[in-house]
């Protein structure tokens, strides 16, 4: 028998499958959604690019918090509250991930920490992380966060106009210091361009049914010159530049040390302690390099895109800073407990400008049952953190801009939910290098506001031009 009949035999097999397992889950209590259409089930209520997230909220708002999809043989399960998300992602039989056919079979990013399937593999790479980036451990950067600050400031002075560029070049520079030790140029560094097209490859790969072969994995047996097989022609060369995203920072870094010349880093640290294989060293400063500097940089530019639209934020965070911090310097991150408004105001662009809306998808390991109803094992659950932070029973009329949300008094308001607690993730996938997003976000706002007035563009005859609000779709923005 040849290949494609063995291909067309398991897809039949699929539907065969699905069929009987579609009896099977009318015989429990699922969770609501729409109704399902045979074979393609809700193939068609899945919602598209972009801002999906909001199209999935608003499925939770006709279905309720959880909300449930059958797509092809894929149960999906959406989790649109703080209280959903909290009582089942903080279990640990909701912490593996979806196979993920196409970006980790085919392509090749397996081992990304934020993919890797539950297990001893990925408790020892998480160690491996948490050890020199955990919130104590962040503390010892700090100068160098405030000096490459420092550097995006005189840049930002000298050519305003490309402050775009400059925002993605000050969260590169922050991440190729910590995990390499290296300093790069204003422009086309190499590793930065590396890395910026693999995150490029992500953010379409990840996308959660961008690729049918994700729904039916027999599908990546198909031969590349197969009609329809384009998927596995584009996956050859992705998988290329995969393997250098990982292999080229790493050897050269190895060079160095043999030459002697290798700075501090914690790729430098991590070879030396010899406490990880080469292989788990490699894959653990490559999850910092691919995924260190896209998700900030949302962040960093989440707070100018706010500032342009809220000028009234601006100004009382520009006015507490005149009060607290000496002329003669700028805001450091020592500063930070004396800033409150400063840091309501940081508070509330995590809130409005979440760097993953949808999260990564997460997988039930076992079969599991939730206020009455049956979560099949091996769903995919999707956390949208989005609809999670634009509740408006915990943040009352959560589309306007409210610093003051978080604030008492003039202090800070222990009753009102930080962010952060949905913005970098729940449980044991909460994302390891949140300490270092959430110090460098706070550092920008901090010290921007006290050198500068972010104003909107304004158009040939004067009047403002402001920017679109529609967000990016993908894992990574």
């Amino acid at each position: 028998m040849s290949r494609s009949l063995y291909i067309y035999a398991a897809c039949a097999l699929a539907i065969t499958f699905s069929a009987a397992a579609l009896r099977q889950r009318q015989k429990r209590r699922l969770p609501p959604g729409p109704p399902r259409k045979f074979i393609v089930g809700n193939l068609r209520d899945v919602p598209k690019a972009p801002e999906e997230w909001k199209g999935y909220a608003a499925l939770g708002k006709r279905y309720g918090p959880v909300t449930y999809l059958r797509v092809l043989t894929q149960d999906i399960i959406i989790l649109n509250t703080m209280k959903s998300a909290r009582d089942l992602i903080e279990r640990r039989i909701y912490s593996d991930r979806p196979q993920m056919t196409m970006v980790k079979d085919l392509v090749g990013f397996s081992w990304l920490l934020s993919l890797m399937p539950y297990g001893a593999a990925w408790r020892q790479h998480r160690r491996a992380i948490h050890q020199y980036l955990n919130e104590r451990a962040e503390k010892r950067w700090w100068g160098v966060h405030e000096e490459l600050n420092a550097q995006f400031l005189k840049h930002l002075m000298d050519f305003p106009d490309d402050w775009w560029e400059l925002t993605h070049r000050l969260s590169a520079a922050n991440v190729m210091r910590v995990t390499f030790g290296r300093n790069i140029p204003l422009k086309d560094d190499p590793w930065v361009l590396l890395s910026d097209i693999a995150v490029d490859v992500l953010a379409t790969l990840a996308s959660t049914g961008a690729y049918l072969v994700d729904l039916v994995p027999a599908l990546k047996y198909l031969p590349d010159w197969f009609p329809g097989a384009q998927f596995k022609r584009d996956a050859k060369a992705w998988r290329e530049i995969q393997l250098r995203s990982k292999e080229v920072p790493f050897r050269s870094i190895v060079n160095d040390m043999a030459d002697g010349t290798a700075p501090p880093s914690i790729a430098k640290w991590l070879i030396e302690s010899r406490l990880h294989d080469e292989e788990v060293v490699k894959n653990t400063v490559g999850v910092i390099y691919i995924g260190g500097v896209d998700t900030t940089v949302s962040a960093l530019r989440g707070f100018v895109h706010a500032m342009v639209l809220n000028p009234q934020s601006q100004r009382a965070a520009q006015e507490e800073i005149a009060r607290v911090i000496p002329a003669s310097r700028l805001p450091t991150l020592e500063d930070r407990v004396n800033l409150p408004y400063v840091e309501a105001l940081v508070r509330e662009t995590m809130r409005q400008y979440p760097a993953v809306p949808l999260g990564v998808p997460h997988r039930v390991m076992d079969d599991d049952e939730y206020e009455g109803m049956h979560i099949p094992k091996g769903a995919t659950v999707l956390v949208n953190i989005w609809a999670i932070l634009q509740d408006e029973t915990t943040y009352p009329s959560p589309e306007l801009f409210q610093p003051e949300r978080y604030l008492k008094n003039g202090e800070l308001d222990m009753d009102v939910p930080d962010p952060r607690r949905a913005h970098f993730g729940f449980g044991r996938r909460m994302c390891p290098g949140r300490h270092l997003a959430d110090a460098e976000l706070w550092l920008l706002a901090a010290t921007m506001l006290c050198c500068f007035h972010i104003t909107p563009v304004v158009d040939e005859v004067g009047n403002d031009v402001l920017p679109s609000s529609v967000l990016s779709s993908g894992i990574i923005r």
